[in-house]
């Protein structure tokens, strides 16, 4: 596989049915970009921000956050079977609020 590589410079790109798998981006702005039908499968992400990002149809199997800020996020309408914040399954979380609701 060939390497490009784009140093201090400033591109837009559009870059379809391409393969950069094990690409690395380091002080990459990205603000605005999009993207659909790819996949980041085993990706790392270290000291990224995705302020005001959206996130709709995206797999978080088996995903790690650790450190991470989630100040004001809003999450809705999704599976959260399995999911654990400092431990504790959310299912269990939710259950336990809508129980202390209806009482």
């Amino acid at each position: 596989m060939s390497a490009i590589v784009l140093k201090r410079c400033h591109y837009q790109l559009e870059v379809e049915d391409a393969n950069l798998a094990d690409s690395s981006f380091e002080e990459v702005t990205l603000v605005g970009a999009s993207f659909n039908l790819v996949s980041m499968e085993k990706a790392k992400f270290a000291k990224v921000s995705m302020a005001e990002a959206s996130f709709q149809g995206i797999r978080f199997d088996n995903a790690r956050f650790e450190n991470a800020n989630f100040l004001n996020t809003d999450i809705r309408a999704s599976n959260y079977e399995g999911l654990r914040i400092e431990g504790i399954l959310v299912t269990d979380l939710l259950a336990a609020y809508g129980a202390r609701a209806a009482a």
